[in-house]
Formats: C-alpha cells, structure tokens, sequence
C-alpha cells in the first residue's frame, strides 16, 4: 500500500517542535514515542500534527472504553477517539455507504471479503503493527485477501450450548439438545443466519457455510419444525442472561461470557462443546479507505492488539484475544476458551465464522424461519 502523507507534512524547527509537544502532552507524548533519534521524534509528531482531529471509530457497544486502547492513549493523551456504533456489520456498511467517514471499524472475519471488495476500506500496513507478531497466525491469515492484511484481528468467542446441569440431562454432547422436544419452552436460540448454518453441521453436510439448494431446503426444514420449542431467538445478550437467571429458560446458544455471567449468579450451569464442533466468530479491525488518520488507526490497532488489551478483554468481558500471550486470570474461564489447546481453534474442533458466498439467500430464508 503507498504510504499515506499529507501535503503539509514538513521538518519542524525547534520552536515549532516545542509548541506542538506542549499542545499534544509534552513529555508524556514523547515517552509514549520511545526511543529513538530527535530528528524521528520530531517526525513522529509533525504526522500527529498533521493527522489533526479525533479517531473516528466504528465500532460495537462495549468497545469503547479505554482500557482496550491504553497504548494509544499514551501515545496521543489529548485526541481521545470518538465512537459511533454499530449493530452488526450490515449496519456499518451501510453507514459507510451513506457517508460516514470511518477511520476504523469492527467487523467479524465472515464479511473480509464484502468490506473489501466495498471500495470503503484499504489494507493494513503490516510493519506499522509492533505487535502483530503476537498474535495468533491463523486469525491473522484469515484477515488476508488478495495478497494483502485487510483485517486485523482482535476479539474472539465460541458459540455453544450453555444449559442448567439441574434442569437439563442432554442425551449426547450436540447442538442438537437445542431441538430436543423434552425442553420446549425453555430453548433460546440466536437470532442469526448462522442457525442455518448449525442445522447444517447437525445433518452432516460437507459445506454448511456454502450449502446447496437442496441442502439449505433441508436445514430450513429442520428449523421450522423445531422453532415452536424456543422460547426466544435472542439478539440482545442481556435479554437472553436475564431469561436464562430467572428461570425461563434453560438451553441456550451462547457465548463464553455468558457461562462467566450465569456462574457469577451461582447458577449450576455448563457450556458444551458439541460434537459438531464448536463454531466461533473472531472480530477485528479494518482501515477507512478514506481515512485522513492513517497513522492514528495504526497505532490504534496496535493499541487493541497488545498483551495488555488483550488481558483486559479476557479477564473482564470473557472473551478470547488474538495475543496469543494473553491468559485470564480465572482458571474455569481459561479451560473454557480453551487456551491451553493448540487446536481449539482449528477444524473439525471449531468452525470459525466465513464468508457466505450467498449471504442474502440464507438471510431470507432465515427470514422465514421467524415467520414461520
């Protein structure tokens, strides 16, 4: 990718050198810059002036704290980010198509390839992320397209069944006790086109991300005769934990902070990893094409991809990071992610989220599904 630079970026003279240091956090900033010569840090701040105004991050609800960002934070102390949110990522693109100026955003690894090929984003410049290396080169390949890092990747979850060991005696380790007819009523199911995707894994087909028509008929089939046993088809988390802690349901697909949340309830509970394999989503971080930031955004992601960041993430939301050096503090939470497994996230043990080359025929079908 041509490195980004504005026209006005020039050698500052020392006075100039000063003013700028004073007005963008004097000595912190330039400790944040670290070591190095004068001259490199008097051109690490001439792209800060130059790079004027805040961040602007598109990104999820939750994201925003600073505690997921504290390196860039004490890199640039005076230009806080600032954040609008995202739904999913059909939502983010059609703010960007409608004009919102992303610096950053936030999408999971099964939609690369359509903001890529949106025209609203651009690669990554590898050798600008320090701690790239860090993390784990599989999630790293998947951000990969055409040649070049589109995607950096950050946070990442299983998706599997958690239900209450009192209520619930599964008749096999499947995503199949999600079906079963004994616990109608109590079964939440996720309000997504990755259920049909599920159904697919449980009938057995090859491709369930890129399933035929015949099989997608068959997997839709599966879903309609079984929907009347959910109680729910959950979007909000916070719904679905508050349906699960008071009782109204028992069975529910979800996320690994969800059993974190459920335990801190003193719920007896357990988060199954079917013999279908586990599916996962990994989330990440892609450039604006338009970005007016570029060096920001890359010192924002790196800020997102630190040892540090990641603990936070894990320790506090219950969720993986891609920093392979990264470990929870909870020892349950780190059986549960399964840190100390090599292959945790490798198939036929984990289906990570992809693209869907036919993603709105599965949303409409899906669509029906609800109707039904």
């Amino acid at each position: 990718m041509r490195e980004t630079r504005d026209p006005g970026e020039r050698r500052l003279e020392r006075s100039e050198f000063l003013k700028l240091a004073a007005a963008t956090g004097g000595a912190g900033l330039l400790a944040g810059l670290g070591a190095g010569t004068a001259e490199a840090r008097i051109a690490a701040l001439s792209k800060l002036g130059a790079e004027s105004g805040r961040l602007q991050v598109l990104d999820w609800v939750g994201y925003e704290v600073p505690q997921l960002w504290t390196q860039y934070a004490k890199l640039y102390p005076s230009e806080k980010p600032q954040f609008t949110f995202m739904t999913n990522e059909a939502n983010a693109l059609g703010k960007m198509h409608a004009g919102f100026k992303a610096d950053v955003v936030h999408p999971c690894v099964g939609w690369v390839k359509d903001f890529a090929d949106s025209g609203l984003v651009q690669p990554w410049t590898p050798s600008k992320l320090k701690n790239l290396l860090s993390l784990n080169p599989s999630m790293v390949k998947a951000g990969q397209y055409k040649g070049k890092q589109w995607w950096i990747p950050a946070d990442w979850g299983f998706d599997k069944i958690l239900y209450r060991t009192d209520k619930v005696k599964p008749k096999e380790r499947s995503y199949n006790l999600l079906f079963d007819d004994r616990y109608g009523g109590k079964i939440a199911w996720f309000d997504d086109i990755n259920q049909l995707v599920l159904a697919g894994y449980v009938l057995g087909f090859k491709k369930p991300y890129d399933q035929t028509d015949a099989e997608l008929k068959q997997s839709q089939k599966l879903l309609i005769s079984k929907k009347h046993l959910a109680r729910m088809l959950w979007s909000s988390e916070t719904d679905m934990q508050a349906a699960f802690a008071s009782g109204d349901i028992w069975i529910a697909y979800a996320w690994p902070a969800d059993w974190v949340a459920m335990k801190a309830k003193k719920l007896p509970v357990a988060y199954m990893t079917p013999k279908e394999g586990a599916i996962s989503w990994i989330c990440g971080l892609m450039l604006g094409k338009d970005s007016s930031r570029v060096d920001h955004a890359h010192a924002y992601a790196d800020a997102w991809s630190s040892r540090q960041s990641a603990q936070w993430l894990e320790d506090n939301y219950a969720y993986g990071h891609a920093n392979t050096k990264a470990r929870p503090k909870d020892a349950n939470l780190a059986k549960v992610l399964e840190v100390a497994n090599p292959n945790a996230l490798k198939e036929p043990h984990t289906h990570i989220d992809r693209y869907y080359r036919r993603r709105s025929l599965y949303a409409k079908l899906w669509d029906e599904v609800k109707a039904s």
